[in-house]
């Protein structure tokens, strides 16, 4: 237990800037998925506009009449860089100027330089108005064709574009029959970058410190026996990656409103394989004695290189072929391939997702192997060196 003690100490040193990582990434979890929940419905939005009526007739009253219905009118002056100042502080999405001579070119057909506009980039309000404009002009054009009188004509071009339709909004979401939505994937996309900041950030520190030479000669002369002093090491940074990966999966849980069924279960494994993963990596790492500022330069890298090279923060669809040759050779790489298939991004298939499951379990092996291999060249290293030393004082 002395083990455990020291090593939770270091821990709760840590452990500040680890929920650094979890707390965002959590947050914006939450953000997304309320943001998502309501976007099954369209809903028009009203827009700051100002009109500017040069024609004054009215033909053009009504048209600032009608577009007051739909978007509210701000009263500003007729100043140019006033109304700039307007739009650039965003108390103005568009300026509409109605050209002089706008009635007598609409009686007689004509739709060409009937408005001026101010906008500072091509927006949706932009585009928006100006397709407005277009139907409203050309509705009206078409009912004068007609053997209408303007107001007649006005009249029925504005119950024409009246007409209210009911917009839902259908997301295609592949994975909601198996209880793995699109936004449930999204949220295990993004934990490899948590699970590899978090764990290295921690565990790392962990065996690095308690593999200082101090610490290390001070337990050889205790009574504890080396494998029980490793073991327990072990155990402890075991512990520390299963709370980590049990929280994120708790709060995946919650966030889903409902406890993990079907293809869920798939996306655990696959956290589970990934968090041992990077268990092993933090234990391969800390076999070099890295400092604390190399350590934290090597987690920056590793979690933002994989994050970018294996399609966590760019889909892999994106990615060039010759980036995903390279990520082949990284873990998360086979992580997202079966997070994308559980999802139906790609096509669901069992023994594929199984496939990347052996791969990952392979990346697990290598590392442990690899750590064993240091371990063993640099404690024999440092035997050899003690021995000569001896025989040289002798």
């Amino acid at each position: 237990m002395q083990v455990f003690k020291a090593m939770f100490k270091i821990v709760k040193k840590r452990l500040p800037s680890a929920m650094v990582y979890i707390i965002v990434f959590v947050t914006i979890s939450v953000l997304v998925t309320n943001a998502s929940s309501k976007d099954n419905q369209f809903k028009a939005s009203r827009m700051e506009i100002s009109v500017f009526d040069h024609d004054d007739t009215p033909e053009s009253r009504a048209l600032t009449e009608y577009l007051g219905k739909n978007n509210d009118i701000v009263e500003i002056e007729d100043d140019k860089d006033k109304i700039i100042d307007a739009l650039y502080y965003k108390k103005l999405n568009y300026a509409l100027i109605i050209n002089e001579g706008y009635a007598e070119k609409l009686k007689a057909g004509e739709t060409a330089d009937l408005f001026g506009n101010y906008h500072l980039d091509e927006c949706f309000s932009t585009v928006y108005i100006g397709q407005f404009l277009n139907e409203y002009t050309s509705s009206i054009k078409a009912y004068l064709a007609m053997g209408k009188t303007s107001d007649e004509a006005i009249a029925l071009a504005e119950e024409a574009l009246s007409v209210q339709t009911e917009v839902n909004m259908l997301r295609v979401d592949k994975g909601g029959n198996s209880h793995y939505s699109v936004d449930f994937a999204g949220y295990f996309q993004y934990m490899p970058y948590v699970l590899i900041s978090v764990i290295l950030a921690v565990v790392c520190q962990v065996l690095v410190t308690m593999n200082k030479k101090d610490i290390r000669y001070r337990t050889n002369c205790s009574c504890i026996k080396n494998s029980k002093y490793t073991a327990q090491l072990f155990i402890g940074s075991g512990l520390f990656v299963l709370a980590v990966w049990l929280l994120l999966i708790a709060v995946g849980a919650v966030l889903n409103e409902e406890m993990y069924t079907g293809r869920a279960w798939y996306a655990v494994l696959n956290s589970l394989i990934f968090s041992v993963i990077v268990a092993a990596m933090a234990v391969f790492i800390a076999s070099f004695d890295p400092k604390d500022n190399v350590l934290s330069l090597i987690t920056q890298i590793t979690g933002l290189g994989m994050s970018f090279f294996c399609g966590i923060f760019i889909p892999m669809d994106v990615l060039s072929d010759g980036v995903l040759s390279v990520a082949r050779f990284m873990p998360a790489y086979w992580y997202i391939r079966a997070n994308n298939m559980i999802a139906d991004i790609e096509a669901f298939d069992k023994d594929k997702i199984f496939q990347c499951y052996a791969m990952q379990l392979a990346f697990i092996a290598a590392f442990v192997t690899l750590t064993l291999l240091v371990r063993r060249i640099r404690y024999s290293g440092a035997s050899i060196g003690t021995a000569v030393k001896k025989a040289a004082v002798s």
